[in-house]
């Protein structure tokens, strides 16, 4: 994991931290609510034997059991593909960039992503990910399978609620939807302001 954070190419969160300088706003390396994402991810894609224990092990634990119990979850992950990279060349600015997918599954084509949240109903964790940029991380994702030659044309993100009832939601988004028209317009002007003021994000120091 190190390894892939210190590679000198452009990551999704390095399009987050760009746009946090472009705009003066601060850039925070880690937060209590990243540091349970990222066990959570881990705990269920990983270390699937792996009891939760210490902070927030209990809420970790119900969580874990509502998104094994679901289907769509369960048998996507029977063939996926988990925490793989994906290195590729943007096309019009020949940026490179990085990806680091939660789930690939190349039988259909698509690409799910894990988020924590703290939505209370469907209609929030949508309206998250736009102000998440879950969007541009969406299209920079299948755009950058595309010009490597891997073949995704769909996108599911995957919202669990941190809180009580620990709801499950669900986002399909496909290659031609408003969603990833969007999300795409974001990254691809974030990567030509990255070629005209040549920045270095601060993981590629490490």
């Amino acid at each position: 994991m190190n390894d892939y954070r210190s590679l000198p190419r452009i990551a999704n969160s390095d399009l987050t931290e760009l746009k946090n300088h472009l705009f003066g706003k601060p850039n925070f390396q880690s937060s209590p609510a990243q540091e349970f994402g990222t066990r959570f991810h881990d705990l269920l894609l990983l270390e699937t034997d792996v009891v939760p224990t210490g902070k927030g092990a209990t809420a970790q634990k119900r969580m874990l059991d509502v998104v094994r119990a679901n289907s769509l979850f369960c048998r996507l992950m029977e063939s996926a593909q988990v925490e793989t990279a994906q290195l590729w060349d943007d096309e019009p600015t020949g940026l490179p960039c990085k990806a680091r997918i939660d789930m690939r599954v190349p039988d259909e084509r698509l690409i799910l992503d894990v988020k924590t949240t703290s939505a209370r109903s469907q209609n929030e964790f949508v309206s998250n990910c736009y102000r998440y940029d879950y969007d541009r991380q969406a299209a920079f994702y299948l755009d950058g399978c595309r010009q490597a030659g891997e073949c995704a044309d769909q996108f599911i993100i995957l919202g669990i609620q941190k809180q009580k009832p620990h709801n499950l939601y669900v986002v399909e988004v496909a290659a031609d939807s408003i969603f990833l028209d969007y999300g795409r317009r974001k990254y691809q002007r974030l990567l030509r302001s990255w070629q005209e003021v040549g920045y270095k994000p601060k993981s590629w120091n490490k």
